[in-house]
């Protein structure tokens, strides 16, 4: 056999990844069969001129003792004799998983790519290289059928995502083993992966076996289909995106529309706007955020990761509800009044004109009470809006005017629970100008602090 048919990773697969020759990567090696193998075969590449640039790093999970640190001395004498730079840190698990409530495997897996993340930017790599194979790949499937998923889940994991790189995703775990045994590379064996104590060790030792008796290739037949199934998910997600963009209304979505949605594309617009905000998404809370396009406006629940969903009368939203500033700031005539939210300035005007939006006003100043405030909203506040039949709690004018409740935080002028001019909404009645106004105030709201 030649030394170019033993190659685990050529052409298709660099491509797969696509990786150009001007690529440098960052190999995980932990000193095991598969990430010794993937880091012989990237330094023939680099040797090749395939890429541009080779490293590797090694994390000491601080789990197996004087066995993890056998690990680590084998992954620095092998990029010592193959001359790669080299990065090791060792880290606890243990007291990491213990403190964020999480079980070891998915702690050593949140430390682990951090860690390799940190290496990545250190040695100016672009991507860092993972050694995932085929057999890896259908205990992936397994795992995420016999959990519930849908067609995301089913899709595997990818050759590229990100600046993370598979290039033996394509590759058995024997044609590995066979290649190292004809380069007569020595690697370690990390004895934890036959102990059956979590579903993927379970997945590869009990459950992958026992498939093989009935399809010898399963794990090729299980690769092939989470291909298949990225390729419909990639269509399906393109066509989400495509439609989240026509139903945008400001930062949140036309909750009527998205209700008229097929299910395969709702679905996946609020599960992409759910991970924006958490970087996790369970079906439940997609169903939960689905089921308020039509809810009463103002509807508000909270998600399991932390984030809120609402409504107003139009728009559903996924973020982090607005929180309510209180204060209350005595106002100026004729000068500028600062508070948290904006800055007011008055000025005595002869004459007014219609106000461009609802940030501007004209009132009658011989109306106002002297001891006038600009504050937040107050539980009793009452107000007569310009034109209306009569005086109402503000709550229910509010309501009336279908003002969404994360934009019901209006800046008040006020004397006392009186309202006399709501900022972007309008003036009282009582203080409104008439003919028979002799002072008139103009005022001016600007959101934020004015230079």
């Amino acid at each position: 056999m030649t030394h170019e048919q033993r190659r685990l990773i050529g052409e298709n697969e660099l491509a797969a990844c696509e990786c150009s020759p001007k690529e440098r990567v960052l190999v995980a090696l932990s000193g095991g069969a598969d990430s010794t193998a993937l880091l012989l075969s990237m330094h023939e590449l680099y040797i090749g001129g395939k890429i541009g640039g080779l490293f590797a790093a090694h994390l000491n999970h601080g789990i197996r003792g004087e066995l993890a640190s056998r690990d680590q001395r084998f992954c620095e004498a092998l990029c010592e004799k193959l001359a790669i730079p080299f990065v090791t840190e060792t880290a606890d698990v243990p007291a990491y998983a213990k403190a964020h409530g999480q079980s070891l495997e998915q702690a050593a897996r949140e430390v682990r790519y951090a860690f390799l993340e940190r290496a990545r930017s250190n040695f100016d790599a672009s991507v860092i290289a993972t050694a995932h194979h085929r057999d890896d790949q259908a205990e992936t499937l397994l795992l995420h059928l016999l959990r519930g998923s849908g067609t995301t889940g089913l899709c595997g994991m990818q050759p590229r995502n990100g600046n993370i790189v598979r290039p033996l995703l394509s590759v058995s775990r024997a044609e590995i083993l066979a290649y190292l045994s004809e380069q007569e590379a020595p690697y370690c064996e990390d004895e934890t992966n036959a102990e059956n104590t979590t579903v993927r060790n379970r997945i590869r030792n009990e459950l992958l076996p026992l498939l093989k008796t009935y399809h010898p290739t399963i794990a090729q037949s299980l690769s092939k289909t989470a291909n298949l199934v990225a390729q419909d998910e990639a269509l399906l997600s393109r066509m989400a995106d495509e439609a989240e963009e026509t139903l945008a209304l400001g930062e949140g979505l036309d909750r009527k529309r998205l209700s008229e949605l097929p299910l395969p594309i709702s679905s996946r617009i609020v599960r992409k706007r759910i991970f924006m905000c958490c970087g996790m998404v369970s079906e439940a809370d997609i169903r939960r955020v689905l089921s308020l396009t039509d809810a009463r406006t103002g509807t508000i629940i909270e998600l399991s990761c932390g984030y809120s969903a609402w409504t107003d009368a139009q728009t559903l939203f996924v973020g982090t509800y607005p929180s309510v500033v209180k204060y209350e700031v005595p106002f100026v005539i004729d000068g500028e009044t600062i508070t948290p939210r904006g800055t007011w300035t008055s000025e005595r005007v002869k004459s007014w004109h219609m106000p461009k939006d609802g940030y501007e006003a004209y009132l009658d100043l011989d109306q106002l009470p002297k001891e006038l405030v600009v504050r937040s909203r107050c539980e009793g506040d009452r107000f007569y809006p310009l034109g209306a039949p009569g005086e109402k709690k503000l709550s229910d004018v509010l309501t009336d005017k279908k003002i969404a409740k994360e934009h019901r935080d209006l800046p008040l002028l006020c004397c006392g629970n009186e309202v006399y001019y709501a900022a972007g909404l309008t003036v009282s009645e009582l203080a409104k100008v008439t003919p028979d106004t002799r002072e008139i105030l103009h005022i001016i709201y600007y959101r934020g602090i004015r230079d």
